[in-house]
């Protein structure tokens, strides 16, 4: 008797709930940081693609 394959809980969280335990993990970080004085390096955030049209490249041609 063939049984279907039962995949139980999942273990790999997808990937918007990676995203948001990132962010908590980051604002525990910056939260505990400045209750001890301390700086903890963030990252830039990436501009989008609208943002970046609206301030053009200075670079000139030759």
């Amino acid at each position: 008797m063939a049984q279907t394959a039962n995949h139980g809980p999942r273990l790999t969280p997808s990937p918007r709930a990676l995203q948001k335990a990132l962010l908590q993990s980051a604002q525990q970080a910056q939260k505990l940081a400045q209750a001890f004085g301390k700086v903890v390096p963030a990252e830039k955030r990436k501009t989008t693609a609208h943002t970046e049209q609206a301030a053009p490249a200075s670079t000139s041609e030759h």
